[in-house]
């Protein structure tokens, strides 16, 4: 069974996918090869945070892991999202949960956001 570890909270998307690599028991040499390369570099790369792989390649990846896309897809979306300083487990969670929620859900969560800058704006005024 998966289990990424609560470690990962401030690490980039190349730094979580070489967690998750190193719990799965692969070094980059062995990933690489199930990938079909003939040597780690491109591993190397995505976990040194020189680029992030296309969605494409995210697929192979978490195929090659044996993790479900949604599992790289998180990684991604949480990375992002702390790049941009949001590191509240709710917030991140929230922001995983979004795609999957009905219109009604979607639609109040952005009222909400609404009504809480305008709050801000008045009293900055």
């Amino acid at each position: 069974m998966f289990l990424l570890t609560s470690v990962i909270g401030d690490m980039n998307f190349g730094q979580k996918l070489r967690q998750l690599r190193i719990e799965k028991g692969l070094t980059q040499q062995q990933l690489a090869e199930r990938l079909g390369y003939k040597t780690n570099s491109y591993i190397s790369d995505v976990e040194s945070g020189h680029f992030i792989p296309s969605r494409d390649k995210l697929k192979k990846i978490a195929k090659a892991l044996d993790v479900p896309f949604k599992v790289l897809e998180d990684m991604l979306l949480e990375s992002r999202l702390e790049a941009l300083g949001i590191r509240e487990p709710e917030l991140l969670r929230l922001f995983k949960d979004i795609p999957s929620l009905p219109e009604k859900d979607k639609r109040a969560i952005i009222n909400a956001y609404l009504k809480i800058k305008e709050r801000r704006q008045k009293r900055k005024t």
